[in-house]
């Protein structure tokens, strides 16, 4: 009896009991009451102060083991619940049943009314958000099973990234397509040539599945049509909340009528849909965040292992690797442009990487080389991907790769310099005027962020400063001048991106003038560092 009930008494207590410090008596500490709260009869009430509970808010012995048993046995229960959840799935897997997504997988014991599940479901939804950063997407996975309530990951994707809600009553009907081609070749010529996601042909495929009288379009059919639709339409709004601004929207709450059916791990399919939600975003930052989609599109793209070209000696089909490549050299151009602008870290380093360049395999025979003539030409996409290899170099050397300066940063800052200098003047001479005028725009801004100040490099020279304030002078001229076209014309789309680079430019304009005024306005300029 001893042995199965030991005397719970501390050798030596850190505090007195509450009672016996008010008395100024000597407390032997024993839990769950003290002798001296015993013999008194006031055993329910001795509890003392330590280092985890203040004084004011203390817990008794008794309490804390209840409180413990507590959620223990509820984390048992919850534990049972999945359990019988994954049996009962997998019996009807078993049974033959039709295969349900991962919406259907939980369903209720008992009905709940509407408002009850809606805060079910938000609850839900916020507690998967905040591990959102830990998820794992498994490439072989087709949908999530285990949840304990219904999630899917096309609605964790959305909710991860959503900010205003979109108007849920505004929806947009599908135009004629004499109303549609427009606004597809407006896409074509301005986005598609920098960003070739998927291939044309399949583009044109999916429109002509939506317009066929026999209804056979898929959900990916619907979704690709749908926001391209979008995006042409949000590329050529001058206001929010103008016609086309508000087409846009309309053209997008169309597509996410089609997201669970298109949103899937582990299908190149879904990273494209996803980059054409991410291309939206990057153009209404009202309702998308487009570093969190952009986040997600680069982990389930590394997760089927796109980041890396299959060995020469796998036997692959040579369209399914031009999709591999351009799948991840847009994930990598669009991943580097938003941690640029937004200062944040690669969602994956240059080092872990290793994919050649898409389009080097051009048709030889006839009939193929007919049919190219009127496809798009992809030398204005291969110098966006350069000019990101090189911004991607120097932005991690120099600001993501330590905080110690550099004894003499500046014959490394003039050779990247020089390199992106020569990466202009080669442009091919087939690329259009407006996508010209784009790329000096980067150049531009690409001279005044590598020459800011940075952890590398926080003292500027004066040449440098010199350059900074000219270099600031022509974004603004060039920036004026690409605003100033109309809408409907071929020009680069103006992204909420380029609203951040003029605010990051302009504030380096105004900070290089307040340091050194006269030096930067002397008619003379500095003398440039070795």
């Amino acid at each position: 009896m001893v042995l199965d009930t030991p005397l719970l008494r501390v050798s030596r207590p850190v505090a007195a009991c509450s009672r016996c410090r008010a008395a100024k008596v000597k407390c032997d500490g024993k839990l769950p009451a003290c002798t001296a709260c015993e013999k008194a009869n006031r055993a329910s009430e001795c509890s003392s102060t330590n280092h985890q509970f203040a004084r004011g808010k203390e817990r008794s012995y008794v309490a804390t083991l209840e409180s413990k048993v507590e959620r223990l046995e509820k984390k048992i229960a919850e534990a049972r619940a999945r359990r019988k959840s994954s049996s009962v799935l997998m019996h009807d897997v078993d049974s033959a049943t039709p295969r349900r997504t991962s919406v259907d997988t939980v369903k209720a014991t008992r009905p709940i009314s509407k408002r009850a599940a809606k805060r079910k479901e938000a609850s839900d939804i916020d507690e998967l958000v905040s591990d959102f950063g830990l998820l794992a997407v498994n490439a072989t996975a087709r949908d999530f099973y285990g949840f304990t309530s219904a999630m899917s990951y096309a609605r964790l994707i959305l909710s991860a990234s959503s900010k205003e809600p979109l108007p849920q009553g505004l929806h947009k009907a599908l135009p004629p397509r004499f109303a549609a081609t427009p606004l597809i070749q407006h896409y074509l010529d301005n986005i598609f040539t920098l960003l070739p996601v998927f291939d044309e042909a399949s583009l044109y495929g999916c429109v002509d599945a939506v317009y066929h009288p026999d209804d056979a379009a898929t959900s990916l059919d619907l979704w690709t049509v749908r926001m391209v639709l979008a995006i042409a339409s949000l590329s050529q709004s001058e206001q929010r909340g103008d016609t086309l601004y508000s087409d846009a929207v309309g053209h997008v709450n169309a597509a996410l009528e089609h997201a669970e059916d298109v949103l899937h791990p582990g299908f190149i399919s879904s990273i494209q849909a996803l980059l054409l939600l991410v291309e939206y975003a990057m153009m209404d930052p009202h309702h998308f965040d487009s570093w969190t989609l952009i986040g997600a599109a680069s982990r389930a793209m590394v997760d089927l292992g796109i980041h890396q070209d299959p060995p020469r000696r796998s036997s692959i089909a040579r369209t399914k690797l031009e999709i591999r490549r351009r799948v991840y050299w847009c994930i990598y151009a669009l991943d580097r442009s938003t941690s640029l602008v937004q200062t944040r870290a690669y969602s994956f380093s240059d080092d872990s990487a290793h994919v050649s360049l898409p389009f080097h395999s051009s048709p030889t025979s006839p009939k193929h080389a007919s049919s190219q003539v009127f496809l798009q030409s992809f030398d204005a996409a291969l110098s966006y991907f350069k000019i990101r290899e090189i911004q991607s170099e120097w932005y991690m050397d120099l600001f993501q790769s330590g905080r110690d300066p550099w004894p003499d940063p500046y014959p490394y800052v003039w050779k990247r310099y020089a390199k992106m200098t020569e990466w202009f003047q080669d442009l091919p001479a087939g690329i259009l005027p407006s996508t010209r005028s784009l790329f000096e725009l980067e150049l531009m801004y690409s001279y005044v962020y590598m020459l800011s100040p940075s952890p590398c490099i926080p003292y500027i020279y004066e040449y440098a400063q010199r350059l900074i304030f000219e270099h600031c002078i022509g974004y603004a001229t060039n920036l004026i001048a690409i605003i100033s076209k109309p809408s409907n014309t071929l020009k680069p789309p103006i992204t909420f991106y380029d609203a951040m680079r003029a605010y990051m430019t302009g504030r380096q304009f105004v900070d290089v003038l307040s340091r050194n005024m006269d030096v930067i306005l002397d008619p003379v300029p500095p003398t440039p560092p070795t």
